[in-house]
């Protein structure tokens, strides 16, 4: 597409906007609910030191866009909003603007502004819906969370303006008490579950068993179903419509002892025959029989939702005959149907992009052609992997703009919950554009992010959150929004920090890399270079940070809420180099022993081990990058010994295969390496 047909677009989006009526507001139960909850997301970030008046009176627009106004009077920031998600982001606005704090998992930053006063601002997302999470977030970042750490994630989510994430908690209870009504017992169904750092796998139909840490035991789903009743209900009151889980047509292999069925083996080649999963053929009656069961015993249990999550083929087999992909999106969409007669089936978009090659020549429109328009979402979680990875087409324009389906533009920022920096910082400023302006945008309904492991890379998913509540064509300034970030962050931006941001931008944040490692962290791969994609532009940066240690702790002397968060910022830099630096000497080590000079590989193997050490305590430092805490976790949500020794060893599969000696820990496991 050509500039000159961007002015006929932009304005026929702005003409539909203009135009619309008014949807209904909230009932009155629904805002003051609201109100409370956006007030006390406000007031924990806040410490409650400034005056906030939050009024849930504005109405969606006729596309159910959320809608804020905010100004101040008289010393008091008034925000009024459509629901409790578009409030905290219409503060969150207010706060950047300032430049007088910021939201991170790291820790948080606010100070009062000196002056409080601020242009009046009114503002409408371009987007219905604003996703958030990776099912496979509930492994690499999540499963052990309890209701204190979702409730900081939940006031993250509300502050950047999330009102979609996936909410997956608990469904093993659900399974457990669907299967046991239809006659297995309770030693099946444990002989089929994992430990929960891999439920994710399980739930997707990539692998089974409870030689993954399993099984998950009575007082662990106790437990999860109390966590997502606490959960859902902040949710509903902020305003959020999370998506929930489905039946895909997975189930235990004695499943067929019971009923009348083919099942199938699922999963590739990286998991053993005797570890995949196994799903249900879609022509048993027994399918849609489980999949409505399920859903209507999720709503008993947690109210009625609206979105239900469903991947029958996430990173396996895609079967050839569009018969029977049909057959098995009939089977899924009748399953949530006839429980809900107004849900809607949402899919994970990554596999029609990942596996292209077995999704064309109509396969992946057969799989969802008798499936009502507006009751199909697809998550079209990988738009960076086909620009900045892949380098291939869009799967909206593949699929002809997914043949008149809802859909969200999404990306993936972070594979496999690696901790490496990585990613075009362009991109996610600016990628949302390609669908905006793109003829084939269709049925463009969202904006998300589906990142596989959190807790890292955070100015990237600033920046993402950021992008999704501007105005829908918006060019944003990226110099401008990295001093801004900085003034966030630390309280001020200096030239120093401009000129590292810079070197981010030339080596790690130029390029995307979807398994970001260093070289001595693959076997038999440590001569030459890793996957992160550092350079001399990158070093010289860090190098300068350091230059002189007087100046560096007297600014952080100086930065007040802001110091804690340079700290950290300081400790993830540092490491990377480090590592960076590492590579090179295990480079050495291996040449010297391949030459025979066992000596020389010995000391160089001493003076690593002695660097590795120094950073390990390093990483102890961290407010994240710290396997001390990812195992704390782990062992605290547990209520017996039993569990607490299952989920010990299930934290540390997760992030390592090795076999660790059990009295040490390395940090350095699950830090920036």
């Amino acid at each position: 597409m050509t500039m000159r047909f961007y002015p006929v677009i932009i304005a026929a989006m702005l003409a539909v906007s203009v135009l619309a009526p008014a949807q209904t507001r909230l009932s009155n139960a629904e805002r003051r609910a609201g109100e409370a909850e956006a007030a006390a997301v406000i007031d924990r970030f806040t410490g409650g030191r400034m005056k906030v008046a939050v009024h849930l009176n504005l109405p969606k627009d006729s596309e159910g866009h959320d809608t804020y106004r905010y100004c101040v009077k008289k010393d008091v920031l008034t925000i009024q909003a459509s629901d409790g998600v578009a409030a905290c982001r219409a503060f969150y606005d207010y706060v950047k603007a300032k430049g007088a704090g910021i939201s991170s998992w790291s820790g948080n930053r606010f100070e009062v502004p000196a002056d409080l006063w601020a242009e009046p601002r009114t503002f409408t997302s371009p987007y219905r819906d604003h996703q958030y999470m990776n099912v496979v977030t509930y492994g690499y970042s999540a499963p052990y969370w309890d209701e204190a750490r979702w409730d900081r994630e939940l006031d993250w989510m509300a502050l950047h303006g999330i009102d979609m994430p996936l909410l997956l908690i608990a469904q093993e209870q659900v399974y457990r008490e669907v299967f046991m009504d239809m006659g297995l017992s309770a030693e099946e169904i444990d002989a089929w579950e994992t430990g929960p750092a891999h439920l994710p796998w399980m739930r997707m139909g990539n692998l089974s068993g409870n030689s993954f840490d399993g099984p998950l035991g009575e007082a662990w789903n106790e437990t999860q179903v109390a966590l997502c009743r606490h959960v859902i209900d902040r949710m509903r009151r902020l305003g959020m419509k999370p998506i929930c889980p489905a039946f895909g047509g997975f189930v235990p292999k004695t499943f067929v002892d019971h009923f009348n069925g083919e099942i199938d083996y699922t999963g590739w080649d990286w998991v053993s025959k005797d570890k995949r999963n196994y799903r249900l053929n879609p022509g048993s009656k027994a399918f849609s029989e489980v999949g409505t069961r399920f859903i209507r015993k999720w709503e008993e249990k947690f109210g009625r939702c609206t979105y239900y999550l469903s991947d029958s083929f996430n990173e396996m087999e895609i079967p050839q005959d569009r018969e029977l992909m049909t057959s098995y999106g009939d089977a899924i969409y009748k399953s949530i149907r006839d429980a809900n007669p107004d849900a809607v089936w949402t899919m994970q978009g990554w596999t029609v992009g990942f596996q292209r090659n077995s999704w064309g020549n109509g396969i992946f429109e057969a799989l969802i052609k008798n499936v009502p328009d507006d009751r199909f979402m697809i998550l079209d979680m990988a738009t960076d992997y086909n620009r900045t990875f892949w380098h291939s087409s869009y799967n909206w324009d593949e699929y002809q703009a997914f043949y008149g389906k809802e859909w969200v533009w999404s990306t993936i920022p972070n594979m496999g919950g690696k901790t490496a920096y990585t990613g075009v910082l362009d991109y996610y400023a600016n990628g949302r554009l390609d669908a905006q302006l793109s003829p084939r945008r269709g049925n463009l309904t969202g904006y998300g992010v589906a990142a596989e492991g959190i807790e890292n890379n955070e100015i990237i998913y600033e920046l993402i959150g950021d992008a999704g509540w501007v105005d829908a064509t918006e060019i944003i300034d990226l110099d401008a929004w990295l001093e801004n970030y900085a003034r966030c962050r630390y309280g001020n931006c200096t030239e120093q920090d401009r000129r590292y941001y810079d070197g981010l931008r030339k080596s790690v944040y130029n390029g995307f890399r979807d398994h970001p490692q260093f070289a001595w962290q693959v076997r038999d791969n440590i001569i030459g270079r890793g996957s992160v994609q550092l350079n001399e532009d990158f070093y010289k940066a860090v190098e300068d940070i350091f230059a002189d240690p007087d100046a560096l702790e007297s600014r952080k002397a100086q930065l007040g809420q802001g110091a804690g968060l340079y700290q950290a910022d300081l400790i993830e830099a540092a490491a990377m180099y480090t590592c960076g630096k590492l590579e090179q000497i295990s480079s050495n080590i291996r040449r010297a022993n391949d030459s025979g000079d066992k000596e020389l590989a010995n000391a160089i193997l001493k003076e690593a081990e002695t660097i590795f050490l120094a950073l390990d305590r390093v990483l102890m430092l961290h407010p994240l990058y710290n396997l001390e805490l990812w195992e704390k976790k782990a062992m605290d949500i547990a209520t017996n010994a039993t569990d607490i020794r299952r989920n010990a060893v299930n934290a540390r599969r997760i992030v390592t295969t090795r076999r660790m000696n059990p009295s040490t820990t390395m940090h350095a496991a699950y830090g920036p390496a």
